[in-house]
């Protein structure tokens, strides 16, 4: 079986039912299609294609652009390891308007960068969960394939931490799907080191669940 079958939507995300943002619900007129992945929209992609993906502006494989235009996933990625999430609910990006709820459990790391978060054992379980569902969220078909691959990765990085750190599966996903994602993702060379070492122990983590949904 590939990573991805027509029961599950946008690059193997879990089904999530569309729902205004939160914005929007707070009288700001923001109306985005960002979060909106909708249950009966199925995005079933093959292991092929979703390497594809991956491997977008790759040419001088570091995940660079060529163009000088416009980013590589490499650099999108390292951009958004780097940075805090955004938690301005007037933004129209922000986790509290893609998640169309406040995100209170993200106040404790204000000042922590997402990298910080995805690789500290002591990150709490419900932070993993959110930022796991915000970018499954940010991920939609339609955007740009860049940003895609990129937040493709820190989602898988989400649900990589819960299961190394701590032991729980935040997804539907069965273990040897995610054992293949984390295959595929480990020999991406614009994926840094500390990601890949992450996608390596949940990999084994996932090997040692065999059987097991």
């Amino acid at each position: 079986m590939g990573w991805f079958n027509p029961g599950q939507c946008c690059y193997g995300f879990d089904k999530q039912s569309a729902q205004p943002p939160y914005g929007a619900a707070h009288g700001q007129g923001h109306l985005s299609g960002i979060q909106r992945v909708k249950e009966e929209t199925t995005y079933g992609l093959s292991p092929k294609q979703l390497a594809k993906l991956l491997a977008i502006g790759l040419q001088d494989g570091d995940g660079k652009s060529n163009s000088g235009m416009s980013r590589g996933p490499g650099e999108m990625l390292q951009e958004i390891l780097a940075a805090e999430p955004p938690l301005d609910p007037s933004a129209p990006d922000s986790f509290p308007a893609i998640l169309n709820r406040p995100c209170d459990e993200l106040l404790p790391t204000v000042g922590r960068t997402t990298s910080d978060l995805l690789l500290d054992s002591k990150t709490d379980l419900s932070v993993m969960k959110t930022l796991k569902d915000y970018y499954k969220a940010l991920a939609r078909p339609g955007g740009p394939e860049a940003k895609q691959a990129a937040v493709t990765v820190i989602y898988y990085a989400a649900i990589a931490s819960a299961l190394v750190f701590h032991a729980h599966k935040i997804t539907k996903h069965p273990y040897q799907t995610l054992r293949e994602a984390y295959a595929e993702l480990e020999q991406k060379p614009w994926v840094p080191p500390e990601l890949k070492d992450l996608f390596r122990r949940a990999k084994a983590a996932c090997h040692q669940r065999k059987g097991r949904t």
